[in-house]
């Protein structure tokens, strides 16, 4: 990956600050296995003209994608938090939840329309491996970060598919070819291309 921008950073608080509007922050990595993180994002104002950070058509908007082992499970504790799961929209709002099993395909973002700032917790449980974890946060949103701010749009889809094999998170792709994509893409010519799923840049400090 070799991309180290001054752009996301961890502020006092412990909070990950990506896009300059989306905060993270790692609550617990409970004895189950689960990792939970709570998920801030700002109103729709573009961030330094580069992204908005809020609405389906966002760079912080996950791709539509299901997870091999984990259940999300999103609780919304203001704003208005839309989704699409198997090709169904919908909305939470604060104090509504939704699961989200293994192998169900999703995606969610900031309703652009409440001029509300969202604050969600999602937590993910399950699987032999960490999955979708604090690690992976950390370096997918930070190295979409860097990319859009750098104006180095659009990130590299080997990487990215990369960061996804390493979550055990499975994109869509035409023909359904999501799972062959992640293994022979983001495995073996991202091992080739000397893509990592870790970057130092994005390590705690």
């Amino acid at each position: 990956m070799a991309l180290s921008s001054p752009f996301p950073k961890c502020v006092a608080d412990g909070a990950w600050v990506f896009f300059g509007a989306l905060r993270t922050y790692a609550l617990k990595s409970g004895d189950d296995g689960s990792f939970n993180r709570d998920k801030y994002l700002r109103t729709p104002t573009p961030t330094l003209g580069k992204t908005a950070p809020a609405g389906r058509g966002s760079t912080a908007t996950p791709p539509y994608h299901w997870h091999l082992y984990q259940t999300e499970t999103f609780d919304v504790n203001s704003g208005i938090l839309c989704y699409i799961l198997d090709g169904k929209q919908g909305k939470l709002q604060a104090g509504e939840t939704v699961s989200i099993p293994p192998r169900h395909w999703h995606t969610f973002w900031s309703d652009p329309a409440s001029g509300v700032d969202l604050d969600a917790n999602i937590t993910v449980r399950g699987g032999p491996n960490p999955g979708f974890d604090e690690t992976f946060v950390r370096n997918s949103y930070g190295y979409l970060s860097s990319c859009t701010m750098q104006n180095l749009t659009p990130a590299n889809p080997i990487q990215m598919l990369t960061f996804m094999y390493s979550a055990d998170v499975t994109p869509e792709l035409p023909l359904n070819l999501g799972r062959f994509a992640n293994y022979a893409l983001g495995t073996w010519l991202g091992w080739l291309g000397g893509f990592k799923s870790e970057d130092s840049a994005f390590a705690p400090k």
